[in-house]
């Protein structure tokens, strides 16, 4: 059976119609999304500069089967590290591959691999490594609730031997309430251990919360969301403080 990228709503009779802000929120949806998140850091490096960061994650389900599908989830970064030497430039890209049920409960789940492809433009943009490994969701989708985590492993296997090795553990954690007329409040951090950093500074512990609207346009839906996060385990030189807006395009 031929692949095709053409959501397959007709196909989840069991599962019923999500909403809007449903769609928007849940990682593993029938539905193609093209977010763009601008996001500040304050407090960055040894001047406690501002570091700004955009950020694209396209997602794209396709459909394998009439049980079965594959949500693609992508992430490439537009960056700029005020310090030591003020760089700009592309971030090193990661693509994700969730094989799902097409249809689903209240429960949804996906598993695959990760790959991250060394496309940084500059040295201290990217780790400079081919890396891959495994990655999994776990999500429960009910009424005004979209709860879940999402979590992946890299390791490298290939890359200049001059750059250190890759072994990083990403934990998303999401919880989110819908309220009336398409408003949701989320709190969905982005947990990460660095198992090759020295002693003590692995660990990116990130709280806070987004606000967020969803405005339906027919069939499709765009989105608003600003949200803070304060990051109250990190490595020496990294962010305090990161604020954030993502303006997103689902259909």
């Amino acid at each position: 059976m031929p692949v095709s990228a053409v959501p397959v709503w007709a196909e989840e009779a069991s599962e019923g119609p999500q909403t809007p802000v449903q769609e928007k929120l849940n990682p593993l949806a029938d539905v193609i999304k093209l977010p763009a998140m601008l996001s500040f850091g304050f407090g960055f490096g040894p001047e406690r500069n501002t570091q700004p960061t955009l950020n694209f994650q396209p997602v794209i389900p396709f459909r394998l089967t009439g049980d079965w599908r594959v949500v693609t989830r992508s992430s490439l970064s537009i960056i700029h590290l005020p310090d030591p030497a003020d760089t700009s430039g592309l971030g090193d890209l990661d693509i994700s591959f969730l094989l799902t049920p097409a249809r689903t409960g209240p429960w949804v789940w996906g598993l695959g691999p990760i790959f991250q492809f060394p496309t940084a433009t500059d040295t201290t943009l990217g780790a400079g490594k081919w890396s891959a490994g495994p990655t999994g969701a776990l999500l429960y989708v009910n009424g005004p609730w979209v709860n879940g985590i999402l979590a992946g492993q890299l390791w490298s296997f290939a890359g200049p031997g001059s750059r250190e090795d890759v072994s990083l553990t990403q934990i998303e954690v999401l919880l989110s309430y819908t309220f009336g007329r398409n408003w949701y409040v989320q709190t969905n951090p982005a947990y990460s251990y660095d198992w090759k950093a020295p002693s003590g500074q692995g660990w990116i512990v990130p709280i806070g919360m987004d606000i967020g609207k969803v405005f339906p346009i027919g069939s499709q839906s765009l989105s608003l969301q600003v949200g803070a996060y304060y990051n109250v385990k990190k490595p020496d030189g990294a962010a305090d403080w990161v604020l954030r807006a993502q303006i997103e395009w689902d259909f």
